[in-house]
């Protein structure tokens, strides 16, 4: 993972259009993603963009924030360098951090998080409607690791819910900068869609976060358990 970047821009139908066109003028491969929106992430793919049907592939519950949220119907590109034909306030960049939480909410801290309003008014309703067969596969993951940590599925999705509410109202933070900065309150076995806050569909409004990849990002982009990485507004980032 050494010197991981990836610059992610969100951009209207049309604008992605002239943005393809331009990559592809320039003899620039770019990987189409229609089903997995963080595969957009591996470290082997130079060029991504996430079609806005992918949202509602394979983890279309967990990713069912984005069509509730100002980006949905957009496209994602990401790219391993700066597009400088594109606006680059518009940014949202992505690099690989050393730092770690001092600690993870307790359950009932976590309870906490999740009475938030802007949590409770923000979630769509599709992400409280786990099916069995989802929860049969989380069952299977976790047994998977071989750990004695006994398999509680609504102690899980509790994590998931904090973790998320964690960004859009957060209260625990790291210092980035002298800047207070939310971050995953979980590894990545207990986090889920962590999709949501690299890509700045929750936590837009922090200029500096700090996101776990979850275990589905584990699995489908490849990007190492329980590391941290840093998600800043590439406009702050010209500006520091």
């Amino acid at each position: 993972m050494s010197k991981y970047m990836r610059f992610c821009y969100w951009l209207t139908h049309r604008e992605f259009r002239k943005a393809r066109d331009v990559l592809e003028t320039e003899g620039i491969e770019v990987h189409d993603e229609t089903r997995i929106p963080c595969r957009a992430l591996r470290p082997s793919l130079e060029n991504s963009y996430i079609d806005p049907k992918a949202w509602k592939g394979f983890c279309q519950r967990r990713t069912s924030w984005y069509l509730k949220s100002e980006k949905a119907g957009k496209f994602l590109l990401v790219s391993n360098k700066a597009c400088d034909f594109l606006t680059p306030g518009d940014a949202v960049l992505i690099t690989e951090s050393r730092v770690m939480p001092k600690r993870f909410p307790s359950h009932e801290e976590m309870l906490h998080l999740v009475k938030s309003q802007k949590y409770r008014k923000g979630k769509p309703r599709t992400w409280e409607k786990v099916g069995s067969f989802e929860r049969e596969s989380y069952r299977r993951w976790f047994e998977g690791r071989g750990t004695q940590e006994p398999f509680d599925f609504d102690e899980l999705f509790l994590r998931h819910s904090a973790n998320h509410a964690n960004f859009m109202d957060p209260k625990f933070f790291m210092m980035a900068d002298g800047t207070k900065a939310p971050y995953s309150i979980s590894d990545s076995s207990h986090a889920c869609s962590s999709c949501l806050e690299f890509f700045n569909i929750l936590g837009s409004q922090w200029t500096v976060k700090y996101v776990v990849p979850c275990s589905g990002a584990v699995q489908f982009a490849h990007l190492p358990v329980d590391r941290y990485f840093e998600v800043r507004s590439k406009k702050e980032e010209t500006n520091r």
